[in-house]
């Protein structure tokens, strides 16, 4: 909230804050506390002609292309553990707008920059969309049943294209009805450079005429572009958000390679033993990419097979970096301190060609487990003979996605298109599977917390799933939010789970399993964030894979208690 700026040193002085008749108490800031050593840090008050809550302060630092945002808390802010350089400063907050002031901060300064918003008309923020720009240019904004209206085709389009590509996909493409069936015959070809991705057996020959029909009617070259209309506010807890602060490296784009897209789409975070962030980068050509977050310094190193399209990667204990091709059913090894590269086929029996490789994950053995997604198959690729082999999951179409080790080894994966959990027992080759209790659902990632629970997020049903090995049941929560989209589910050190929400936008939102209670982090930019990295302090990162800007951003939940810039597990 905020109040008049005649009353602040009054207010201030006492630790109250008063307007439109209610008290509260002023909360404290985490900021306040020591900073990192060579950073600077700015502070001020936001003012506006009505309340609001937990404004973003977005402080760009323009030389080395890296922001920082916090979060107003009664009317106040402060960002610390600045990078020294010049800045452009703003204020974002839907129904205002801010003027963008510049300064420039030297090591250990600290500055006042204050604001004042004025009042304009609010937009609504509008659905992310998977593996897409989320902001729909000149879209019109409307309820989900004008958005998808009723009649034939439409149960159908929602379960075979909606419930992946997410809300705003379908309604931003005005296509031909011979594009919409050339790209319905692309998602239910299995011999597609990525597979079907409509499972054999999904759609009849009649379904399929139903749902291009309902696209060219819906979608067609003269239908209006339309987005998602959501009505309901991010729940904000300033006295949470005020202690918070984002962090977003933005990639370089190279005048050569980057002509053509503009762009660059990050994903997978991992670190390294020396406190490095790495990630796939699955723009053309296809890179495997590097930043030191000390610094705001990346590398690329260019992949074997520039259209390889490495999906996930992780990192072992030497700083060998292994991705998942999905294209070639490759798995790639880098030395980043030779920059050479080794690919192995992801099935040594040579039986597999043409599936899709998808997540790793690295056990204490250093062995490299992987899903197969277009394949519905495990993988292990073992490190001693250098040779990988492949399981068959139970069940067909299953699009095996996100993966986890418990402790004791046991191997979690997400059955994509299927709505199950599945363990493998390493020991006994043996599948274990669970279907999730609201059906039908897409599971994309899930995580193992230090009990050995399951944790996973229904994508295309906004729940978020608690599983117990040892009894088998299951509990799910419904995220507060509507159209809400987890994308993962993680566990850090304190077994507080952290959900990255493509929904309404984007936001990183944290389960505190005891309470039950959801806390909302909203992000800098619009997006999905497809993978999520913690560190041992608690630092949660994540890629805006399908933002504007392409980075490797990461949320400090209380930068008072952030003590490097590295990231380590």
């Amino acid at each position: 909230m905020r109040t008049s700026g005649r009353l602040l040193p009054v207010l201030f002085a006492i630790g109250l804050m008063t307007l439109g008749g209610t008290t509260a108490t002023a909360p404290a800031r985490a900021q306040d506390a020591a900073q990192i050593a060579g950073t600077a840090a700015v502070s001020g008050t936001v003012e506006a002609p009505k309340p609001f809550q937990a404004a973003q302060v977005h402080l760009l630092n323009v030389d080395k292309n890296v922001l920082f945002m916090v979060y107003t808390s009664g009317g106040r802010y402060r960002a610390v553990n600045l990078f020294p350089g010049r800045y452009e400063v703003t204020v974002r907050k839907p129904g205002f707008s801010a003027e963008t002031k510049s300064l420039t901060l030297a090591a250990d300064a600290r500055e006042a920059l204050n604001f004042s918003l004025r009042e304009e008309g609010a937009q609504p923020v509008q659905q992310g969309v998977f593996g897409f720009t989320s902001r729909i240019a000149d879209a019109t904004l409307v309820s989900y049943d004008e958005l998808y209206p009723a009649g034939p085709g439409r149960d159908l389009v929602a379960k075979t294209c909606v419930y992946c590509h997410g809300k705003n996909f379908l309604p931003g493409r005005p296509y031909h009805e011979t594009q919409w069936t050339h790209f319905v015959d692309l998602m239910l070809n299995p011999s597609s450079p990525r597979g079907a991705m409509i499972p054999a057996g999904t759609l009849s020959s009649t379904d399929r005429e139903t749902v291009i029909a309902y696209l060219a009617k819906h979608y067609g070259p003269t239908s209006v572009k339309r987005a998602l209309k959501v009505d309901a506010d991010f729940p904000l807890d300033e006295t949470v958000l005020g202690r918070a602060m984002y962090v977003e490296y933005y990639l370089p784009l190279d005048k050569q390679l980057d002509a053509a897209n503009k762009q660059r789409r990050t994903q997978e975070p991992h670190f390294d033993p020396a406190g490095n962030v790495w990630y796939t980068d699955r723009s053309i050509p296809n890179r495997i990419g590097r930043v030191d977050p000390r610094t705001g310094e990346f590398r690329d190193f260019m992949m074997p097979d520039p259209k390889g399209d490495p999906h996930g990667l992780t990192v072992d204990k030497a700083g060998h970096v292994f991705w998942a091709e999905t294209v070639g059913f490759h798995l790639g090894r880098l030395d980043p301190r030779t920059g050479s590269m080794l690919r192995y086929p992801m099935d040594s029996t040579g039986q597999s060609k043409g599936a899709r490789g998808h997540t790793p994950v690295i056990d204490s053995k250093e062995n490299v487990w992987f899903t197969v997604i277009g394949g519905d198959m495990l993988g292990k690729w073992d490190r001693k003979t250098e040779k990988a082999r492949v399981w068959k999951v139970p069940t067909s179409g299953a699009a095996p996605y996100g993966i986890s080790l418990d402790r004791d080894e046991n191997v979690w994966f997400a059955e994509f298109r299927r709505g199950k959990i599945a363990k493998f027992d390493p020991k006994t080759e043996k599948f274990t599977e669970y279907s999730a209790l609201t059906q039908p659902t897409t599971i994309r990632r899930l995580g193992v917390d230090s009990a050995g629970i399951v944790w996973y997020g229904g994508f295309s049903t906004g729940k978020l799933g608690k599983l117990d090995p040892k009894t088998g049941r299951i509990v799910e929560y419904d995220i507060p939010m509507p159209f809400s989209e987890p994308y993962d589910v993680w566990p850090d050190r304190n077994d507080q789970i952290w959900i990255s929400d493509g929904g309404q936008g984007g936001s990183l939102i944290r389960f505190d399993p005891k309470t039950e209670t959801f806390t909302y982090y909203p992000t800098p930019q619009t997006t999905d964030q497809p993978k999520l990295a913690i560190t041992r302090d608690g630092a949660v990162w994540y890629t805006p894979r399908s933002s504007s800007k392409a980075a490797a951003g990461v949320l400090y939940p209380d930068v008072g208690k952030m003590t490097t810039f590295g990231a380590y597990y």
